[in-house]
């Protein structure tokens, strides 16, 4: 797929969240200060490279210690390296609901079992990482929205303010976001913390190709998919210092992004990509 061509004024409008946000992700990007120490020791919800939830994390536990037979079909499916985790996002807040009722009815059954006690206190919170597609024949079309599996393709496009980027996007289910997506100084929109890196071009602050820190990000509800939240792309800049973009071509690239919702603990995803530019008139 082509880049998408330097979008006009009113195609920079229809792209809202870009118009707003890409003033300071060059700044960002350039080089950060560490996070803030109010985040230092937050609880971060992890398994690695995909991300399980607090509830079935704690359902697989019950199942060990009531139905240890169990596990055999349950953990595939909804443990820590379980296959729901690399489904799209409304797949993943299904299997959530599963583990949920799990417990419930796993409770009912052990009561005397405090490992299948359905938790108060523990986030049922979840994201995925995706990509911006742009229509290469249609410099006004809003970008389409694709999931992004770990080993899949990264393509560099240009982005609404001509610079190149890679648009990083964001799904997510059961957090909090703000009421108002351009209020960026609401405390309840949901932040980020990312880096990504490029083999042998990791030459930004920290050692990496870039990072940003303490970025918010106006989630908005998904039309036609009730509880899920999404945000087009973040834009992860190409720095300056690469003179030759094609250099990037087909290089393998990792991924590093920890959501912080509102009231939540952290969530941490991790992937591979492929660095993909196909463009010569990019």
């Amino acid at each position: 797929m082509k880049p998408a061509p330097l979008p006009t004024p009113r195609a920079c409008a229809r792209h809202l969240a870009l118009a707003l946000l890409a003033p300071l992700i060059a700044p960002l990007l350039a080089g950060c200060p560490p996070p803030s120490g109010d985040d230092e020791g937050a609880e971060t919800t992890t398994t690695g490279g995909e991300v399980s939830s607090e509830l079935c994390a704690r359902y697989i536990a019950c199942v060990g210690e009531v139905n240890p037979a169990g596990l055999a079909d349950a953990d595939p499916l909804l443990g820590a390296e379980g296959t729901c985790w690399s489904e799209a996002i409304a797949a993943q807040v299904e299997c959530i609901d599963q583990c949920s009722t799990g417990l419930s009815k796993a409770h009912l059954d052990y009561p005397q079992s405090s490992t299948c006690e359905p938790p108060d206190d523990l986030s049922d919170a979840i994201f995925e990482v995706g990509r911006a597609i742009f229509d290469d024949n249609d410099p006004f079309a809003d970008p389409i929205w694709a999931p992004l599996a770990d080993g899949g393709s990264l393509e560099m496009v240009r982005g609404g303010q001509g610079l190149l980027m890679f648009p990083v996007g964001l799904r997510g289910a059961n957090f909090i976001i703000a009421d108002d997506p351009t209020d960026f100084g609401d405390p309840m929109m949901p932040q980020v913390d990312m880096w990504m890196d490029i083999d042998g071009f990791n030459i930004g602050f920290a050692g990496h190709f870039a990072r940003i820190y303490n970025y918010p990000i106006p989630f908005r509800p998904l039309e036609g998919a009730d509880g899920i939240f999404e945000f087009l792309y973040i834009a992860v800049i190409v720095p300056d210092e690469i003179s030759d973009p094609y250099e990037l071509n087909g290089r393998q690239g990792h991924i590093w992004i920890e959501l912080h919702p509102f009231g939540e603990a952290s969530l941490l995803r991790e992937i591979d990509v492929e660095i993909v530019v196909e463009d010569p008139g990019i």
